[in-house]
């Protein structure tokens, strides 16, 4: 018996068996270099599940992985402003205690006369900003935290001016860094009494790693800056001894605000060891999540290479089957 097959129903089964093995190539092409398997029915057993609650988990802890760089970004900034602050304190500090204890004036006097430049120093690193948010102004993040260097001089000059001895003159610089009703409160501060948000560095974990321009240290770090600078340029009623007896003063209480400074840039550096922990958990977390993800969708790669292979091969026969039928004429029979 003889069963006739028309030339165009074998040129119909050679399209569609190389379309097919063309389309297994591009699968078994794309599962070798992606790593992934591409039929996500087969790879999740229709079920998508567990699959959307991966995706879900690893985007919350990309979220979060980002706010907690930028809170660990921000703590450190405030910890290298702190320093300076800081490190401006100490530069005059003991220098000026050791003249004062002496009673040069000529030696304290020198000593002082870089406490207006100083004062410049620790406003510009209290009105820091990190990504353009002010680091020391609270929830007002988008203001400075105090006023500049200069205007925050000029009106403590206006109550030491007038001064006609030291005890006065320190009473009323104390008045402006102290009183809740005095010049830095109400007009020195610009930022928000209220904290800046904290950051949530887990479920239910919140750490607040800002620190304020008119907390107590920062304003007694200030106040001994700002006391040495008046007595140093003479801008009090005073005499020269009352000068001294501002200078001393100064020197011992930087002394004193210096460890309030410590205690300040502690509690943040205890923040900050936070902060790095719970980076290191969220990164351990999207570990485990990456790995079951891994787990439903990674290709062999060794079983997709040999596919791919099988295949290539598939559709080398597939071409050269379909050239020689297309060669196959009566005519060229019959010669």
């Amino acid at each position: 018996m003889y069963t006739g097959v028309s030339n165009l129903a074998t040129n119909m089964q050679m399209v569609r068996a190389n379309s097919q093995s063309r389309m297994a190539l591009n699968t078994a092409g794309q599962e070798v270099s992606s790593g992934k398997k591409a039929d996500l029915m087969a790879a999740t057993k229709g079920d998508y599940g567990p699959l959307f609650a991966i995706e879900r988990n690893l985007s919350q802890l990309g979220l979060r992985a980002g706010a907690i760089k930028d809170a660990s970004a921000k703590a450190a900034a405030t910890q290298l402003n702190m320093q300076n602050i800081q490190d401006t304190l100490a530069g005059y500090g003991v220098e000026l205690l050791a003249a004062t204890d002496l009673n040069s004036q000529s030696q304290a006097f020198g000593v002082a006369s870089s406490a207006r430049g100083a004062l410049d120093r620790m406003i510009s690193a209290i009105n820091g900003q990190y990504a353009g948010q002010a680091l020391f102004a609270g929830a007002g993040v988008d203001a400075g935290a105090v006023v500049d260097a200069q205007t925050m001089y000029n009106d403590i000059v206006a109550l030491t001016v007038a001064a006609p001895d030291s005890t006065t003159a320190i009473a009323a610089i104390d008045d402006y860094f102290f009183n809740p009703a005095g010049g830095f409160m109400t007009t020195g501060f610009t930022g928000s009494p209220l904290n800046a948000p904290g950051a949530e560095i887990a479920d239910g974990e919140i750490v607040d790693y800002s620190l304020r321009g008119d907390d107590l240290a920062i304003r007694n770090a200030l106040r001994n800056v700002a006391m040495a600078a008046v007595a140093a340029n003479g801008d009090h009623g005073g005499s020269a001894q009352d000068g001294m007896n501002m200078l001393a003063e100064a020197a011992s209480g930087a002394l004193s605000a210096n460890d309030g400074l410590i205690g300040l840039r502690q509690g943040l550096g205890f923040v900050e060891k936070q902060i790095d922990n719970a980076a290191a958990r969220n990164t351990s977390e999207a570990s485990v999540f990456e790995i079951n993800r891994n787990s439903i969708l990674a290709a062999d790669p060794y079983e997709a290479a040999t596919r791919f292979q099988a295949l290539e091969g598939q559709m080398e026969a597939i071409y050269l089957m379909t050239s020689r039928l297309s060669n196959m004429r009566l005519q060229n029979y019959l010669r």
